[in-house]
Formats: structure tokens, C-alpha cells, sequence
């Protein structure tokens, strides 16, 4: 306090005093004031101030001037005790003059406080008598009398032999203690409780009564009776027989807690000794193995719909999006659990709680990280539980709201948490190394010791004593008796003492183990009854409808990403600069004998596959790095919003809608600049809508990702391992047809490996789509289909029958002298057998067989052989003549061509919009093996785009070889490029419900169970 206002306050005194006409009492109320404010030393300046002022006479004008000076720089509690002072001064000679009424009138006028609401604290200093001060409203009687207190704030101590009084005043929350009748057996905080005098209360203090006994009075316990009748709903607290394992290995034993409406309970432990664990059982995030969490009586595992928006958390990290304003944070939230809000209402509401957090100064600056503040750390941390508190929870759990913040801050925090127990909120908070003042701040003291084991539960006060009892300490005092300060240490202290050696030293053995204070917990301390209530608490919490939801998710995120200029920045920048970069190297064009540039020509580019192999990983690269950590830096707020019970769908979609969003603006500029630079001329829309697929499954793939690791690091080390097996099996880095054998499909298929991955089905799309679908080769495509059809029949496929025949014939003849042996027979007939069975059903074969089909070993003889070449030679004829009518219906259409646009435009139209190196990898021309043997089947390697897949008997099977033109499925053919589409879209799905179920995190999980060490697994 400045000497300005205290000598102000002197002032006042000596005016009162005048007249009152009690100089003497007045000296006497001033000193005990002083000396709990100044050194000793210092006093004699102001006694003589106020003995010069105490000679002046003033008129209600001065007193009014001295009054509002002094008012600049008091608190509400400090002027509340001040007039109260001033009205004990007042009372002291018995009468309450009307100038004295006057005099204090123009105080508290100048005080902002209404002199008529002093009426209650008039009736509390002039009375003693305990039934009448039962009466007085906001009154609390302490006495050891059951009798006669019915329908009235009475507290039965049986050691209170002089009844005590405590007024509650509502306007400054405070609470002020007399006693009835002169007395030594009372001491507030070291200082006796004198008759006609009110003693403020504060937080933690403690009224003690000098008995055999020691008896204590707290705050917390007289606070209780007032807040459990004063503008709340009651609520019960019980946690029962709390067992809690990680693994095999228990983490919290047998601990009970019951608690009521109004008390701020501490949960106090070394590290690992379970107070975050038991923190999360008992706000309903981890379920125990055994016991049960009751909230007016109902189970909040069991029925966790009941007790919706009634709990709130604040973990130690931060709940805050960094890149929103103060302002921002409150209204999304807000946005979220008050549905039937107007916007007017959702404004006052945050508003509201803005100025009771003290934040308004701040409220439109952007929240900031740690590292780059903002905003102060104590700012930041009212503002994480401003979030919770807007909602108006009955109960609230936070954990560990000091940690990292300064004394003062620290102060100030759980000043707040204090606050809301005079609305009838309970409050759960962990919290390391409190300070005197904030350690008497709380009402219960729960203490667990390493393992998870419960050593101490009750007032905090007493806990310093209680350890002090048990270890044999000769001094058993929790307070210091000359300054008051409890040092908490002191409890860890003596929990971890530790065997000292023969030289002294402290060696790292304890002298008392866990169980050993368990034991002693178990023995005396006891866990107080409480009555059960039934009723649940109002709950002003309204979630709005999914739609609205998803509406409210997208909004605040997309003005999270707007708000950070850096992540928008390299997310425009990523895919042009890749454009750039990808389309630049791999444009190839040639060089005359000078080194002087050719022009540019599409068809000679033989990077073009390279292009769009690579623009297949580019689109998965990009869906990858935006959405990666998307769920990571939303997991502590996800936590917060559990409590609302908001829908999981919803944000989800809204994290797919966005991500889908930005990666469409990153895919169109990635293709116009890519496609431009390499001069595809049409196709923009395919480009886009199968590069746009790929990156949506990239998108997928981040999110499940994101949803399964809990760190950021991690996530980014994991996209080389996500990307680079999309590189191998995409069927460009290594072809399926060298692939190793054990992933190998010897049906010609793709493997089952490559089918996994969406750059196979990107890749493979685009490939046939510009192959077949570009303005010049459309328009052959079809005739182009039924040539090099008829050309493999009659080039590779019966020459390669015919050859099998031969070797049979060769065997039935009796002098083929071993060159064929049985076992190549049997293979040759088999494979014969299995190819004509498929001529009949195929319909790549206008010829079906007129022979029979069915080769039997024993029966099949030379005639029969002879027969079947004779049929294969006769159908190998009729395919050349196939492909001889076909190639001329193509010279018909080249020459319509010609006529139509002229040979020159022709050529141009062939330059521009085809590719040979694209038509060398889908008609694969450069293979030497074009027809190969796979058990007793054919199968053509060479010209796949031109090779139809065969109709499967089982709809659903649509695996085929690679660039295959169409695919097959549900009884019809669809053309690849839209069945990829919609293959990646099936991934997508697919991944989309593994998401929502979380099953890679589950996976994770499990592996971590399974495979690291078990008593290190924190769940």
C-alpha cells in the first residue's frame, strides 16, 4: 500500500475518532492495522498524522476529498475492511451518532459501496448474543449446541465451548469471524480473536482453538456451508476404491476422495506417483480397473450421457489456438456449447468472460506460441481455463496451472480457481511446489506417494503436522508462528527422506517406502461422509446439430490457416515451384550440329512418362505435408471438446473438406504450370481430376497417420517411408515384371503389393488416358484395338499353339529319341487344354473352336493332333486376314484425315498430341519376351493397352495386367481411367473409416504393448 493512500487512511481515522469522541480506541484499532501492513518502526509517522489531523476540524467536502484519494489505489476487500474498522471505531462507545452515520456515508460513497447494505455488518459487531446473530442473514454460528439451530447456517464443534459468528459479506466474497465473549481460546492466525471486533478470513486461514485437543477451524470449512446455500446447485464427489493399472503394474491404489460443492482440492505428489493418471480417471478420460467415479450419483462410465458438459479440463499443455486471438478462441468455443445462443448472447457472453479473466487489454491480439509470445504466460494460462469456464462446468480438473509461470502469475491463477468456488464450482488441480500462499488457498490436500499410493487426505494445513506426527519430529507445527507461511516442501521432504550413510551423505535408499505411508494413511486418516445428492446440476450447455458443427470446425480452421501467413505462403508456393521444377528438367528437346535449339516437339519428349510418374508423387507429397500434424496440433483441444461430447464426424469431415479444398487449388496450379511448361495440350481436366484423387488419399493417408503418432517429428519422418514404397511398386522404378518373385503375380496380373498403392492406379490411369484419349489417337484408338489384337493372335498367340502341338506330336511319335519328355507332354496338353477351354468363352476370340477341347492324356493320339494344327493354322489365317481388314479400315480414316486437314496438319495434330515414349511403355514394343508361359497358360506381355481383360466369373474381381485399355467389373467393362478414379476413391473410404474408428492408432497401441517395455507404458 502507498503512503498516499495510508496516509489518507490515518486521516480518516482521526475524523472518525473525532467524532466519535474515542481518540484513545481509535489509536489502538489504527496501530493494529499498521502493524499488519508496515515495520513497527514505521507507525510513529502516521500516529502523528493522525493525532495533528484529529485537531482540525473538516467539513464533508475534505472528508470526501480524503476518501476518493485514498480510494485510487484500495482494493474492494481492503475498503470493505476499512469501513469496517471504522465501524467498530464507531461502536466502541456503544452509540452510533448521527454525524458518525454521516461521516461514514460520505466514505463509502466515495468508496463505491452502498452504507445501506452495512446494515447486516452493523447488527454482526453490536450483537453477541447467539440466537439473534443466528438470525442475521449470510451468518454462520459455530457453537457446541445441536439444539434450536434448525433451517439455520449452524456448524456443531464440539470444542467451541464461547460461540463464534461469521458473517459472509457477497459483494466482496469475503467472510469475517467475532467472537461472542471475552476470550483467550480463540487465535486467527496467530492472533487472538478479541470481543467487539470482526476478523476477516482469508483463503487457507485458520482459526485455532487452544484445547488439549488442538482443534482448527478452516476457511474452507466454514466457506462450504455458505456456497452450498448461495446461488448454486449442489454437487456430490465420490471416488470409490480407485485401482488403476498400466499393464500388469498398478499405477493408483485404493484412493477414495468425496468432496462437495465449493472446495478446491490439490493433488500433490513426486514425479510418477500417479497425479496426472488419477486426474484422468476421475475426470472420465482413463477407466479404472476397479472402483467407481459418482457425480451426484451417477456413474460417469457408465453413464457418461447423464453427466454431459458438467466436467471440464485444463491439461498443463496449452488448449489454445495459437494462431487465433484471445477473442477468437472464446467465440469458437462458445460457438460449440451454446447452440440456442443468439449472437448478441454468444458477444455478452464472451465478453463477460473476458473482463472476469482480465484479459480484455489482450483481447484481439493473436494467442501465439510459447516460444513466440504474444500474450503473457499467466495470460495464457487464464485464458485455457476461460475456455472451460465459458460453458460453466460443475466440476473442473486442471492440471498442473503454474507450471512455468511466475510467482505472481501463479498467484493470480489460482486466485481465479479460487474464485469460482464461491459460484459452488469443485475444482481438482495438480500442482508442484505451491507457495505459502497458494498452498493455503486450497481446501483438501490429497498427497500421493510414488507408485500411486494415497498418503494423506484433509485440510492442507494440517498435512505439514500430520507427517511431522508420524515421523516422530519434535516440532509438529504446520505454520510458522511468527509470519504464518506453510512450507510444503516440508511434506516431500519428510515422505522422501533418505538413509544417510557412515559418512552422513545421503545415500538414494528411502527410509520409509511407499507402502509404508499407505499403511499409515489407511490407519488415520478418514474419508469423510458426505450426503449423496440426487438432483443434477442445471446445465446451460446446448451442442449444436452435426451440420452446424462441421460448419463451426471449417470456419475456425480455415481462419487458423488464414491467420498464419507462413503456413499459407509455403503451401501456395509448394506446387507451382514443383511445377516449375519437375516440368523444366524433364522438358527434352534436341540439338542441331551447330548446338543451336530445335523446336520444342511433345512426340519426341521421352520424359513424358518421368513427367507424370512424378507428378503422381508430386500430388502425393502434397496431400502428405498438409495434412501430416492436422490432428496432432488439434489432439489437447479434441481433448477439451470430448467434455462436450461434440461430434467426432463433424470435425472430421471438416478436416477432409478443407484438406480436400486446398489441395484442389494445389493440384490446379500444379497442372496448369506443369502441363503448360510440357506443352499436354487438352487433358487438364484428367490431370487435375486423378492428380486432385491421388492427393485426397495422400490427405487420407496424413490424417490416419496424424491420428496414430503422438509426435510431430515423428510424423515427417514417416512420409520418406510413406513415399518411397509409392516410388518402388507405382510400376515405373521397378517393373512388375522383374519385381521379386515372392511379390510377383505369375498370372500377368499386377501384384497385390502394387494394387496397394494409389501411385500404381494414378500412374496407370493418366498413362492410358493420354495414350488413348488425346484429340489425334482417339479418333484411332478402337481400330488401333482390333489390329494389334489380330496382329498378337496370328503373330504370337497360335504360332506359340502351334509349337506346343508340334512338341506333342514330336512325343507320340516313337522316334522323337527322348527330345520331348513326359512330363513337358503332360504341360504342352494341359496348356492346350486350358487355351481352347478359353477360345470358347472369350470373347477376344470371333473364332471359337469346332473341335474338341478337352485333351485327355490317354485318349489323345496323332489323329487328334493333327486335327488341332490343322484347326490352329486355319485360325491363325483367318487372324491375319483380321488384321489385313482392319489396317485398311485404319488407311481409310488416315486418309480422311489427310483430306480433311492436309498431311502437314496432320503431322502437326500427331506431334502435338501423342508421345512415343508414353506409346512405347503401354504397347511395351521393347520387351523380347511378348507371349509368355505362366503353369498352363499364355499370357501376352506385348500391346497391353490394346489387350481387353477376359470377363471373370466372380464380379467383384477386377484385378488385371497393367495399362489394360478397360477393367472389368460387376459384368462390365468401365475404362480405366475412371475405374482408378473410383478405386482411389474406395481407398479413400476405406481409410476414411479406419480414421474414424481410429484403427492405426489402435494398432500402434498395441505394438507398443506388445513389443516395448510394459512398466514405462504410461496409457
Amino acid at each position: 500500500m502507498s503512503e498516499k493512500v495510508l496516509r489518507s487512511l490515518t486521516k480518516l481515522f482521526a475524523i472518525m475518532a473525532c467524532a466519535d469522541g474515542s481518540i484513545d480506541e481509535a489509536l489502538k484499532i489504527l496501530e493494529e492495522y499498521l502493524k499488519h501492513t508496515l515495520h513497527e518502526s514505521n507507525t510513529n509517522i502516521y500516529v502523528e498524522i493522525f493525532e495533528r489531523q484529529a485537531r482540525l476540524d473538516v467539513d464533508e467536502n475534505q472528508i470526501k476529498q480524503i476518501a476518493e484519494s485514498a480510494a485510487k489505489d484500495l482494493t474492494l476487500r481492503q475498503r470493505v475492511v476499512m469501513v469496517i474498522d471504522l465501524l467498530e471505531l464507531a461502536f466502541s462507545n456503544d452509540v452510533f451518532s448521527d454525524e458518525e452515520q454521516k461521516i461514514l456515508k460520505t466514505i463509502c460513497e466515495a468508496f463505491n459501496l452502498d452504507f445501506e447494505r452495512l446494515d447486516k455488518m452493523q447488527r454482526f459487531l453490536t450483537t453477541n448474543d447467539i440466537e439473534k446473530l443466528s438470525e442475521v442473514g449470510h451468518c454462520l454460528t459455530i457453537s457446541n449446541n445441536k439444539e434450536g439451530y434448525d433451517n439455520k447456517r449452524h456448524l456443531y464443534r464440539a470444542e467451541v465451548t464461547i460461540p463464534l459468528a461469521v458473517l459472509y459479506m457477497p459483494l466482496a466474497r469475503m467472510y469475517f469471524v467475532k467472537v461472542t465473549s471475552s476470550t483467550h481460546l480463540y487465535q486467527l492466525n496467530g492472533e487472538p480473536l478479541n470481543l467487539n471486533r470482526a476478523y476477516p478470513i482469508d483463503v487457507g486461514g485458520v482459526i485455532r482453538i487452544n484445547t488439549q485437543s488442538g482443534a482448527n477451524l478452516y476457511h474452507s470449512e466454514m466457506a462450504a456451508l455458505f456456497i452450498n446455500k448461495i446461488d448454486s446447485d449442489p454437487i456430490s464427489f465420490e471416488a470409490n476404491n480407485i485401482n488403476y493399472f498400466f499393464g500388469k503394474k498398478q499405477g493408483l491404489h485404493g484412493i477414495d476422495i468425496v468432496e462437495e460443492s465449493g472446495n478446491m482440492v490439490a493433488l500433490m505428489g513426486a514425479s510418477g506417483s500417479g497425479k496426472s493418471t488419477l486426474l484422468n480417471v476421475l475426470n472420465g478420460s482413463s477407466k479404472p480397473k476397479d472402483g467407481t467415479v459418482l457425480i451426484n450419483g451417477i456413474d460417469i462410465y457408465k453413464e457418461k450421457d447423464e453427466v454431459k458438459g458438467m466436467i471440464g479440463y485444463v491439461p498443463q499443455d496449452d488448449l489454445l489456438i495459437e494462431e487465433l486471438s484471445v477473442y477468437e478462441n472464446l467465440y469458437y468455443a462458445a460457438k460449440l456449447s451454446f447452440a440456442h445462443f443468439s449472437d448478441e448472447e454468444i458477444e455478452k457472453t464472451i465478453m463477460r468472460t473476458i473482463e472476469n479473466l482480465g484479459l480484455y487489454a489482450v483481447k484481439d491480439l493473436k494467442v501465439g506460441n510459447p516460444l513466440e509470445k504474444t500474450i503473457s504466460g499467466g495470460q495464457r494460462k487464464r485464458l485455457n481455463i476461460g475456455l472451460e469456464l465459458l460453458r460453466e462446468p460443475s466440476i473442473l480438473f486442471v492440471d498442473e496451472p503454474t507450471s512455468g509461470l511466475s510467482s505472481q502469475d501463479s498467484e493470480n491463477v489460482i486466485d481465479l480457481l479460487r474464485q469460482l468456488t464461491y459460484s459452488g464450482k469443485l475444482i481438482f488441480v495438480v500442482i508442484h511446489q505451491p507457495s505459502s500462499d497458494i498452498y493455503k488457498m486450497f481446501d483438501k490436500l490429497l498427497v500421493l506417494d510414488t507408485g500411486g499410493y494415497p498418503v494423506y487426505y484433509g485440510n492442507p494445513i494440517n498435512a505439514v503436522s500430520y507427517f511431522k506426527g508420524e515421523a516422530n519430529y519434535a516440532d509438529v507445527e504446520s505454520e510458522c508462528i511468527r509470519c504464518g507461511n506453510v512450507d510444503s516442501e516440508q511434506v516431500f521432504e519428510i515422505i522422501e527422506s533418505k538413509i544417510l550413510d557412515e559418512y552422513g551423505r545421503r545415500t538414494r535408499k528411502r527410509k520409509w517406502k511407499p507402502t509404508y505411508w499407505w499403511a499409515k494413511y489407511k490407519e488415520h486418516v478418514e474419508v469423510p461422509e458426505i450426503e449423496t445428492v440426487k438432483e443434477k446440476p442445471k446445465n446451460a450447455l446446448e451442442i449444436p446439430s452435426m451440420l452446424k458443427q462441421l460448419r463451426i470446425f471449417i470456419l475456425r480452421d480455415l481462419n487458423t490457416k488464414f491467420n498464419n501467413k507462413q503456413y499459407v505462403a509455403v503451401n501456395l508456393l509448394q506446387a507451382p515451384l514443383l511445377a516449375l521444377m519437375l516440368s523444366l528438367i524433364v522438358y527434352f528437346y534436341h540439338l542441331d550440329e551447330l548446338g543451336n535449339r530445335v523446336d520444342y516437339v511433345f512426340r519426341e519428349n521421352m520424359n513424358m512418362p518421368s513427367y507424370v510418374f512424378m507428378a503422381v508423387i508430386v500430388a502425393l507429397f502434397l496431400g502428405l505435408m498438409i495434412s501430416a500434424e492436422e490432428l496432432i496440433k488439434d489432439r489437447t483441444i479434441r481433448k477439451r471438446e470430448k467434455y462436450l461430447s461434440l461430434s467426432n464426424t463433424s470435425y472430421l469431415f471438416s478436416k477432409m473438406a478443407i484438406l480436400s479444398g486446398m489441395s484442389a487449388i494445389q493440384i490446379i496450379v500444379f497442372v496448369v504450370i506443369g502441363n503448360t511448361i510440357m506443352g499436354i495440350k487438352g487433358l487438364y481436366v484428367e490431370y487435375f481430376a486423378m492428380l486432385f484423387t491421388t492427393a485426397c488419399v495422400a490427405n487420407m493417408i496424413g490424417l490416419n497417420v496424424s491420428s496414430a503418432f503422438k509426435s510431430v517429428v515423428t510424423v515427417y519422418i514417416l512420409i520418406p517411408i510413406l513415399l518411397i514404397p509409392q516410388l518402388l511398386l507405382g510400376g515405373v522404378v521397378v517393373q512388375y515384371s522383374n519385381i521379386n518373385p515372392i511379390f510377383k503375380n505369375q498370372q500377368g496380373k499386377v501384384p497385390l503389393v502394387g494394387e496397394l498403392m494409389a501411385s500404381r492406379w494414378a500412374f496407370e490411369g493418366l498413362m492410358v488416358e493420354q495414350f488413348s484419349d488425346n484429340i489425334f489417337e482417339k479418333e484411332f484408338f478402337d481400330v488401333d484395338t482390333e489390329i494389334y489384337s489380330a496382329d498378337y493372335l496370328r503373330t504370337y498367340y497360335y504360332p506359340t499353339l502351334i509349337g506346343k502341338i508340334e512338341d506333342c506330336k514330336l512325343y507320340l511319335n516313337e522316334n522323337h529319341d527322348g527330345k520331348i519328355s513326359e512330363y513337358s507332354y503332360h504341360d504342352n496338353l494341359d496348356l492346350l487344354s486350358h487355351e481352347f477351354q478359353k477360345m470358347e468363352v472369350s470373347s477376344k476370340f470371333d473364332e471359337k473352336p469346332t473341335i474338341q477341347t478337352n485333351f485327355d492324356i490317354a485318349t489323345f493320339d496323332i489323329v487328334e493332333a493333327n486335327k488341332v494344327q490343322k484347326y490352329l493354322e486355319e485360325t491363325r489365317r483367318h487372324y491375319n486376314q483380321v488384321y489385313i481388314y482392319w489396317k485398311k479400315k485404319k488407311e481409310e480414316r488416315v486418309q480422311k484425315q489427310l483430306s480433311e486437314f492436309g498431311k502437314k496438319r496432320y503431322l502437326q495434330l500427331k506431334d502435338i498430341y501423342t508421345n512415343d515414349k508414353i506409346s512405347e511403355f503401354v504397347t511395351n514394343i521393347v520387351t523380347t519376351k511378348r507371349i509368355v508361359e505362366y503353369g498352363s497358360k499364355l499370357v501376352q506381355k506385348i500391346y497391353p493397352i490394346y489387350n481387353l481383360p477376359e470377363a471373370k466369373a466372380n464380379p467383384f474381381e477386377f484385378r488385371t495386367h497393367f495399362y489394360a485399355p478397360k477393367k472389368y467389373f460387376m459384368g462390365q467393362f468401365f475404362k480405366t481411367f475412371w475405374f482408378n478414379i473410383a478405386v482411389m476413391w474406395g481407398m479413400y473410404i476405406i481409410m476414411a473409416i479406419a480414421l474414424y474408428f481410429r484403427l492405426l492408432a489402435r494398432l500402434v497401441r498395441w505394438v507398443e504393448l506388445r513389443f516395448a517395455d510394459k512398466d514405462n507404458i504410461r496409457l
